[in-house]
């Protein structure tokens, strides 16, 4: 029977590698993505590079906590800029596009030693999933109730419903990990490990969101106006 840890090494390991996913498909449909596709393929490429090096420092058993605390701020920023520009209210789509830096403020609790950048965090990643969480859901139920196409045809859904599933392993997931890394470090391992394949599930839903094109946020079946015939004289 394999280990917890041997476990978490085989689904974090397949959590970052399909990251690619999404990655391959903006790459390949690059000619048409959408402003938000692009700010949500900047992200999942700071998610890759962040992974990435937290699995290899892991392995090499460095302290790689201080990559999340760092990347997070980004990573919200970008995720707020994508989700602006899938609202319907072009009003509230201009008001977060400028509240985005605002997200910079979670790099000041580690640099003023609120928390510490080499352990878990108490609040910083929790702030953010919420904050991540909250708009995903808004603007899935926003939008579903809006447009009048298939919302399976559409990036917003596919990418809201991946970015809801994702973060919400995150709300409880920082602290949980605080307390109980000294406690129980198997059932660390273990939340973690399901965090992980929460994360391969919405990397494929990225992956199909970056397949759909992107309606317009009032779109309407298009009809073709009649011919128009020349009066008779």
């Amino acid at each position: 029977m394999m280990s917890a840890r041997a476990v978490f090494f085989i689904v974090a390991s397949l959590a970052t590698l399909t990251l690619l996913l999404p990655l391959w498909q903006a790459w390949r449909g690059r000619s048409y993505l959408t402003e938000a596709q692009r700010f949500f393929a900047a992200y999942v490429g700071l998610e890759f590079v962040a992974d990435a090096t937290m699995f290899t420092l892991g392995r090499l058993k460095h302290n790689n906590l201080w990559i999340g605390h760092l990347a997070v701020p980004l990573q919200t920023v970008l995720i707020v800029l994508a989700f602006s520009a899938w609202q319907v209210d072009e009003r509230l789509g201009r008001w977060l596009r400028r509240a985005a830096p605002v997200a910079l403020v979670f790099w000041i609790p580690p640099a003023l030693g609120w928390e510490s950048a080499r352990d878990f965090s108490v609040a910083s990643i929790s702030i953010q999933a919420i904050i991540c969480l909250v708009l995903a859901a808004f603007t899935v139920v926003r939008r579903s109730f809006d447009d009048h196409l298939l919302v399976r045809n559409q990036s917003w859904f596919w990418i809201g419903v991946g970015v809801m599933l994702y973060f919400a392993t995150f709300a409880l997931l920082g602290p949980a990990s605080h307390y109980l890394i000294k406690l129980s470090p198997t059932t660390t391992i273990a939340l973690f490990s399901a965090r992980a394949v929460f994360q391969v599930i919405a990397n494929v839903l990225y992956y199909q969101g970056m397949r759909c094109p992107l309606s317009p946020p009032h779109s309407w079946p298009s009809t073709s106006p009649p011919p128009r015939w020349p009066s008779s004289s």
